[in-house]
Formats: structure tokens, C-alpha cells, sequence
């Protein structure tokens, strides 16, 4: 072997694990655009997840005003529309109401009514009949349906719940 590749190649040992060890500024931007694109795709998946969240708590919410209402009508009593005069409470009047401004979210830390909604009950009468042997009684049933509707980020959200009660005897 020449002497002038020897020393070539002796340079170029020594040189060469030294500039292995650092790294190159194609290498550096390279795993910083990586990084920053992983980041930023972390930030819209925490986003999405976190108005998700708030939009099923909402949701449960609303779902709480309406089935709060349904035990209300459930169990205010008495009920009973065959005797003289009948009793009937004013939850389980036949018709339509409609209550405004119900509050579905509250921010804990200020108490501030942040999401309202509006509620709507519709009691109606559903005649129907058992027939026990020769004998025919009526079952004096009420339909009611709640619904609780409210907005939030400019959607609309409704909440319905259905159920129906007899008379009490």
C-alpha cells in the first residue's frame, strides 16, 4: 500500500467518528417539523375531545332537568279524576306548558347561569279501558312528554323524555 493512502485513510479514521457524533441542521429541522406537526395534531384531538366532553355534559344535563320534571309528575299527588271533585295536580293539567329560561349549566367557579334552556310538558289524556271479567274500568291514563331544548355553540339540542301515570287507587 503507498504511504500517501495509508496516511489518507489514518486521517480519515480519526476524523470521521467525530463528525458521526453530532448532528446535522437537516437532521435537527427535520425532527423539529416531526415534533411540531405531532403537536400540533395533539392540540386539535384535545380540542375535539374537550368539546365533545362539554357537549355531553350539557347534554346530561339537560337530560336531568327533563327526567326531574318526570318525577315530579310521577309522584305529586293525589291523583284521582273519578271522584267528586276530582283531584288532579296542577303538573298533570291537561295541555301545554312551557317554562323559559331553565338553567342547564352553571360555571362552579362563578355560579354564572352560562347554557339556558326552555322546557316544554305536554299532558294529554289517553283513554283507555281494562276490562276485568263483565266489569270495564278506566284506567284514567296521562300521557306526558317533557322536553328540554337549548343552544349551545349555535346547535341546537333537544332532550325528550316520555312516560305516563294512572290513577293513584
Amino acid at each position: 500500500m503507498p504511504l500517501s493512502l495509508t496516511f489518507h485513510l489514518a486521517r480519515r479514521q480519526r476524523i470521521l467518528p467525530a463528525a458521526r457524533a453530532a448532528f446535522t441542521l437537516v437532521e435537527i429541522l427535520v425532527s423539529l417539523a416531526v415534533l411540531g406537526t405531532m403537536s400540533g395534531g395533539a392540540y386539535v384531538g384535545f380540542t375535539a375531545i374537550n368539546q365533545y366532553a362539554v357537549s355531553s355534559r350539557l347534554y346530561s344535563q339537560a337530560q336531568t332537568v327533563a327526567q326531574n320534571q318526570i318525577d315530579l309528575i310521577l309522584s305529586d299527588g293525589p291523583f284521582d279524576p273519578n271522584i267528586v271533585p276530582p283531584k288532579v295536580p296542577a303538573v298533570l293539567a291537561l295541555g301545554t306548558t312551557v317554562k323559559d329560561n331553565v338553567f342547564i349549566y352553571t360555571d362552579p367557579r362563578t355560579d354564572e347561569v352560562l347554557v339556558r334552556g326552555k322546557m316544554t310538558t305536554i299532558i294529554t289524556d289517553a283513554p283507555d279501558s281494562m276490562t276485568l271479567g263483565a266489569d270495564v274500568s278506566k284506567l284514567n291514563l296521562r300521557r306526558c312528554t317533557v322536553q328540554v331544548s337549548y343552544t349551545f355553540r349555535n346547535t341546537n339540542y333537544v332532550v325528550s323524555l316520555d312516560t305516563m301515570r294512572t290513577a293513584d287507587r
